[in-house]
C-alpha cells in the first residue's frame, strides 16, 4: 500500500497537466497518482494516458459525466489506496522534495494526524511570488504543531481554505460524512467540515505547493455570476457547524467569512458591478445571521472595521461611497509615486486583512 495518494481532478488542463505531473513523479515508490479525468474535451486525457503508460504509479479514471472539480475529487478519492490523500490541481505544481517531506511528516508522527496542513506559495502572472501565511500563523500558535484540534487553535481557519493545502488520512476521509459539493467555492464547506471532524491535525511549514494564479484558469480572476455560489457554500458550512457551541471556533469562522466575502465583492474581476448591490445584501444577511454577539466579536480598526459596520447597517450606498473614495485616493497616490504609493499599498493590504478583536492574522490569502 502506498503511503500517499495524489488525486488530480482534470478538465481542460492540456497546457498545464504535464508540467504538474513532472513535479510529482519523482516522489518514489511510496506514491500513487490518481488522475480523475472530468470528461475533459481537450487533450488532457491523452496526456494523462501517456504518463500512465510509462509510470505504473499513475492511474487514470474518468467520471461518468462532467460535474466539476469537487465531484471529480470525490470520484478520484474512491480509487485511492494510499495511507494519506493529497488533492492537487492540474494547473499547479509541487515544490521540489514536497512528496518526501509530506511522507516524512506522517511517517515520523507517533500518532498519525487526520489532517496535515502544508505551506504554499502563490506565483502571479507577473512572476511575483508570495509566500502563504501558514508559517506566520504557526509562529503565533498557542498549540503543539504536531498535534492539535480546531477547538485548541480556532485561528487556523484563517489559513487558505483550498484543498491542496491539506493532506488527509484516507481512512479518516472515507469514514466521515463529508464530500465536495458541486458548484464554485466548494473548498469552503469541505475544509471547515474537515477541521471540525479532525481529532488531530499537524503542520508542515516548509513550502510544499506552488499555486500558479493564471489569467483565465482561476475563478478568482473570472467575472461570473457563479461567484454567488459562495453564499451557498458558506451557508452549508454554518449548517454543518450548527451543533458547535465553542465560542472561539464560531468567532474565528465568522471573522474569516466576513473577510472572505468582503474580499470577493471588492474584487472587480469577480462580481459584475451591476450585481454588486445584491452581493452586498446577501453578505449583510449572513453577517447579521451569524454574528456571535458584541461581547464576542467587534469590528476591526480602520477601513476594514468601517466596511464591517456598513455590512451590519445594510448600508450599500455607504459601502460604494467608501469604495469610490478609496479608488480615487489610490489613483492619486499612484500618480504621486514613491513613498506615497508604498503607503497606499500598505494601507490596501491592511484593509484587506481579516479583522477581529484580537487583530487580523498574518497574510491574507484566500481560496476560491
Amino acid at each position: 500500500m502506498p503511503a500517499l495518494s495524489i488525486v488530480i481532478p482534470v478538465y481542460q488542463a492540456e497546457d498545464y497537466l504535464a508540467g504538474c505531473l513532472d513535479t510529482i513523479v519523482g516522489g518514489g515508490d511510496q506514491l500513487e497518482i490518481i488522475i480523475a479525468d472530468d470528461c475533459s474535451p481537450d487533450r488532457s486525457r491523452a496526456i494523462a494516458d501517456r504518463y500512465a503508460r510509462s509510470d505504473r504509479r499513475i492511474r487514470v479514471v474518468s467520471t461518468p459525466g462532467n460535474a466539476g472539480s469537487g465531484p471529480a475529487r470525490n470520484f478520484g478519492l474512491r480509487h485511492a489506496t494510499g495511507d494519506y490523500v493529497w488533492f492537487v490541481d492540474a494547473d499547479d505544481e509541487l515544490k521540489p522534495g514536497a512528496v518526501d517531506r509530506v511522507i516524512a511528516a506522517v511517517a515520523d508522527s507517533e500518532d498519525q494526524p487526520d489532517v496535515v496542513l502544508v505551506q504554499h506559495d502563490k506565483v502571479r502572472d507577473t512572476g511575483t511570488v508570495e509566500l502563504g501565511e501558514l508559517a506566520d500563523l504557526a509562529d503565533q500558535s498557542p498549540v503543539d504543531l504536531d498535534g492539535f484540534t480546531l477547538e485548541e487553535w480556532p485561528q487556523i481557519v484563517d489559513y487558505t481554505h483550498t484543498p491542496w493545502t491539506k493532506v488527509s488520512r484516507r481512512e479518516f476521509l472515507t469514514s466521515i460524512d463529508l464530500d465536495f459539493p458541486s458548484g464554485w467555492y466548494t473548498d469552503i464547506p469541505w475544509t471547515y467540515g474537515l477541521f471540525r471532524r479532525a481529532k488531530r491535525m499537524s503542520v508542515v511549514t516548509d513550502c510544499c505547493y506552488q499555486w500558479r494564479q493564471r489569467a483565465g484558469s482561476s475563478i478568482t480572476r473570472t467575472r461570473d455570476d457563479r461567484h454567488f455560489d459562495v453564499f451557498t457554500q458558506w451557508q452549508r458550512t454554518w449548517d454543518d457547524f450548527a451543533g458547535v457551541d465553542d465560542t472561539g471556533v464560531r468567532v474565528a469562522l465568522f471573522n474569516h467569512m466576513v473577510w472572505h466575502l468582503l474580499l470577493v465583492i471588492g474584487n472587480t474581476e469577480r462580481v459584475d458591478p451591476k450585481r454588486r448591490r445584491e452581493f452586498f445584501r446577501r453578505t449583510s444577511e449572513l453577517y447579521r445571521r451569524y454574528h456571535p454577539g458584541p461581547e464576542a466579536w467587534r469590528p476591526a480598526p480602520g477601513t476594514t472595521g468601517l466596511k464591517q459596520r456598513l455590512l451590519a447597517a445594510r448600508a450599500y450606498l455607504g459601502y460604494e461611497a467608501l469604495r469610490q473614495v478609496w479608488r480615487l485616493g489610490q489613483g492619486t497616490r499612484r500618480l504621486l509615486g514613491g513613498t506615497a504609493a508604498s503607503a497606499a499599498e500598505a494601507a490596501q493590504d491592511a484593509a484587506s486583512a481579516p479583522g477581529q478583536s484580537v487583530g487580523p492574522p498574518p497574510g491574507g490569502t484566500a481560496g476560491p
